[in-house]
């Protein structure tokens, strides 16, 4: 997917999903990218996903509860263990972002948020089990 608010691609070299918000996306886009994220995560068979979300301002509650309620369990019967986040480094954004997270924890999905993608890309190559 390459839209002008979101990219989605496989990274061999990783071997992740790896999502890029780069600009804001209304309830209709955010939906519709997190649902062909978890078709790529199937056609993949990915374990792990990066989302670059360091431009993303907020995302609303109604979508909040869809991702926990709907998209979460959907990654996770496809076959998602490790889901990082990279955040800005301050701002609404970053504690969105890091709401979304917490939802992602309560699920027993392993996750966490980064400032950069080299430390989001390492901790999921490495597959650690714990932060």
């Amino acid at each position: 997917m390459d839209e002008p608010y979101l990219s989605i691609r496989w990274d061999s070299v990783h071997q992740h999903v790896h999502t890029e918000w780069r600009a804001f996306a209304n309830s209709m886009e955010l939906r519709a990218g997190l649902l062909k994220g978890i078709k790529a995560i199937k056609d993949n068979r990915a374990v792990a996903y990066v989302s670059d979300a360091r431009k993303v301002k907020v995302i609303v509650h109604a979508d909040q509860k869809w991702i926990k309620e709907s998209w979460l369990p959907l990654a996770i019967g496809a076959g998602l263990k490790r889901l990082a986040f990279v955040t800005a480094a301050t701002g609404l954004g970053k504690l969105t972002v890091e709401d979304v997270a917490g939802l992602v924890d309560e699920h027993g999905l392993q996750s966490r948020t980064f400032d950069s993608m080299a430390a989001a890309r390492q901790w999921v190559s490495e597959g650690r089990i714990s932060p």
